[in-house]
């Protein structure tokens, strides 16, 4: 990656007696109590198993909730306005016949609204 992390991939089944072994079935530990590592049970422990903890997961799961549905909510409208142009241009050039670059023009429609709408009726 460019910020200088890596992405390593590990098998989650992988239950071997060694350090990665030992590390994934920390990853699968329902209490901090089962875990090898210190520092991650120490995590987990405060994350999951504190009140203060639970309530700082909370607050970020809520705050991640909020984001998505915000977004959700602006791919929704952003994906009406496009159904609703291209709704607009059909009926214009069925009606008057005009070209789909008149019907655009005549719209008012942006460049890149264009290739959209474009991409949209030759489905």
């Amino acid at each position: 990656m460019n910020d200088g992390s890596h992405i390593i991939y590990v098998n989650g089944a992988y239950k071997g007696n060694d350090a990665i072994g030992k590390l994934i079935q920390d990853f699968h530990a329902k209490s901090s109590k089962d875990m090898h590592y210190e520092e991650l049970a120490a995590g987990v422990h405060h994350f999951k198993e504190t009140e203060e903890g639970r309530d700082i997961v909370c607050e970020s799961v809520k705050k991640y909730a909020e984001q998505y549905a915000e977004a959700e909510t602006i791919k929704s409208a952003e994906a009406s306005r496009i159904n609703t142009l291209v709704q607009s241009v059909k009926m214009l050039m069925k009606n008057t016949s005009v070209t789909l670059d008149q019907a655009f023009s005549n719209l008012g429609i942006s460049d890149s609204d264009r290739t959209i709408i474009s991409k949209q009726l030759q489905k």
